[in-house]
């Protein structure tokens, strides 16, 4: 995924987990900007590699709709 002219290679980035891909390039990527800026920057790249499970309505198995 490129951000800003920034290539993040998702099979990488993704196991790190949100919290180490900030730390880890916030002081290596979008120097030019202020220090939150970057942190939000990096955070919603990572979102957008690996988006947030949505609580939703789970899905029934067949074997659920067996037993109706």
């Amino acid at each position: 995924m490129i951000v800003e002219g920034v290539n993040f290679v998702e099979t990488a980035c993704v196991p790190m987990g949100k919290e180490r891909f900030v730390k880890e390039f916030e002081t290596v990527f979008f120097q030019d900007r202020p220090l939150e800026n970057r942190r939000k920057l990096l955070s919603d790249a990572y979102e957008m590699m690996n988006p947030p499970k949505k609580e939703g309505k789970k899905k029934k198995s067949a074997s659920e709709e067996d037993n109706k």
